[in-house]
């Protein structure tokens, strides 16, 4: 079994697997490389991080006990 971690994403807490996280910090650096040289590139990141906060929290709702890399 995998370490769980919670963490604070957009002022949710979720609980979520560390491998997992390490993919979701990936992804969200990816993000910001790619927007850097966008003129609203906080506000565009802000919008995709909350869509994925509320994705990960139904995802919680529906009975997962954590986040896991599937």
């Amino acid at each position: 079994m995998e370490k769980i971690i919670n963490i604070n994403f957009q002022g949710r807490v979720i609980p979520i697997e560390e491998t997992a996280y390490e993919k979701l910090q990936q992804y969200v650096n990816s993000l910001r490389g790619y927007f850097a040289n966008e003129e609203s590139n906080e506000e565009i990141i802000n919008d995709i991080e909350n869509r994925i906060a509320e994705l990960l929290t139904e995802r919680l709702n529906i009975g997962k006990s954590c986040i896991g890399t599937d």
